[in-house]
Parts: C-alpha cells; sequence; structure tokens
C-alpha cells in the first residue's frame, strides 16, 4: 500500500470516526450515568427497602436501560477504536525511530487494536457484573466466561 492510499483510508477512518463519535459519546455517557445512579444509589436504597424481591426487580429495570444506551453507543465503537488504534500505532512507531522493522506499524497497528477491543469486552463484562449477580450469580458466571471466550477469539481472529 501506498504512501498516499494509506494517508486516504486513515483519512477517511478518522471522518467515519468524527462522525460517529458525537452520537457514541452521548449514548455512552447516559449508560454511564444510568450505571452509576443505579448501582450507587437505587440498588442499596433498594436492598434497605426489601431485601428480597425489590433489587431484582430494580436490577432488571438498571439493566435494560444500561443495554439499551450501551447498544446504541457501540454501534460506532468500532470504527473509533480503529481510528484509536492507527493513531496510537503512529505515535509508537514515531517515538521508537532507533528500531527499523519493515512491518512495524502493521503489527503495531494489529496489536494496538486486538488490546483495545480485549479492554472494551473485560470493561462492559464489569460494569455488568453488579447488575447480573443481584439477578443471579450464575448468569454472571456465564458472562465471564462469554467475555473469556470473545477476548479469546479477538486475540485469535486472523483479520484484525
Amino acid at each position: 500500500m501506498g504512501e498516499t492510499e494509506a494517508n486516504r483510508v486513515r483519512s477517511k477512518k478518522a471522518a467515519t470516526a468524527e462522525e460517529h463519535l458525537p452520537e457514541i459519546t452521548i449514548n455512552l455517557s447516559a449508560a454511564t450515568l444510568i450505571w452509576l445512579f443505579g448501582v450507587l444509589v437505587f440498588l442499596p436504597v433498594a436492598v434497605r427497602i426489601d431485601p428480597v424481591g425489590l433489587p431484582m426487580l430494580i436490577s432488571l429495570m438498571i439493566l435494560s436501560a444500561f443495554s439499551l444506551f450501551l447498544i446504541k453507543g457501540s454501534k460506532g465503537l468500532g470504527n473509533v477504536l480503529d481510528a484509536a488504534s492507527d493513531v496510537l500505532a503512529y505515535e509508537y512507531v514515531r517515538r521508537r525511530k532507533g528500531r527499523k522493522e519493515k512491518n512495524l506499524m502493521d503489527k503495531t497497528k494489529i496489536r494496538i487494536k486486538v488490546a483495545l477491543r480485549a479492554a472494551t469486552l473485560v470493561i462492559i463484562c464489569l460494569l455488568y457484573s453488579p447488575l447480573l449477580v443481584i439477578v443471579h450469580p450464575s448468569i454472571n458466571g456465564i458472562a465471564v466466561v462469554i467475555t473469556l471466550m470473545g477476548i479469546v477469539l479477538t486475540i485469535l481472529k486472523k483479520d484484525n
């Protein structure tokens, strides 16, 4: 791939990321606020009012609202993560001038992209954890296993 073609692809990714960034920011901010108020305010109050039935109901309501905004916010997240991995790889290679390796930029992009996607999966799993534990602890265990499988598949995926 020539230098001008690489710049064209990079600018196209940046434009796509800029296009999706406001929507992603709004939806993920709403999901964060729902999670914060739900886990730190409403669930403890529900446990004090009725420790048996009310926490599960509140947890399901928070889970559905949180999931809705998280799904809306994750539509363009892949493009933003790709653009971020391009920028991070470029900065890493630029600061490491002393080493001249032919495909260092491509390898670094792939590694950073995999790391960002794995970190995103872990963060999402950790955010769901307190909500799923209230519904049933086994559901949280299943979510952790699925997350670990997703991370392994992300690492082993050939077309990163």
